[in-house]
């Protein structure tokens, strides 16, 4: 084999080998014990599934994976009229321990906030998000 196809082959494995990897980082949920740190008392309040949440200096966008389930116990599917429910986006009043809770962050620029009272529960990411819808 030529030097010229022997390049090519190794640039064409890289390249396949990055896009799997960069496909299994976003499409495979983190395990639960996975994360890397968590932050407790950190104020979010995801009503309507558009709020970015910063944390030092780093920005979290809200993305709604339904194949990567809540790491730990999966939050109520409603919270009793006072947050979001899967695919319900509304403005309310939050009720006692949903505007603070603890951020799980996991490698490839992924996180998972759950509110104190267990009611909400949402996934992030470093990418900027377009939400098709306004609240």
């Amino acid at each position: 084999m030529s030097r010229w196809r022997w390049v090519l082959v190794v640039v064409v494995a890289v390249v396949a080998l990055g896009g799997v990897a960069l496909w299994a980082n976003l499409n495979v949920a983190p395990t639960p014990s996975g994360y890397s740190s968590a932050t407790e008392n950190v104020q979010f309040y995801p009503a309507c599934g558009n709020e970015s949440l910063t944390v030092g200096r780093t920005t979290w966008y809200p993305v709604e994976r339904d194949d990567w389930p809540a790491p730990s116990v999966q939050a109520a599917a409603a919270s009793g009229g006072r947050g979001i429910a899967a695919g319900v986006h509304r403005v309310a009043a939050p009720g006692p321990g949903d505007d603070v809770g603890t951020l799980y962050v996991y490698p490839g620029g992924r996180a998972y906030w759950v509110s104190e009272s267990g009611n909400l529960d949402t996934w992030l990411t470093v990418v900027p998000q377009t939400y098709n819808w306004v609240c």
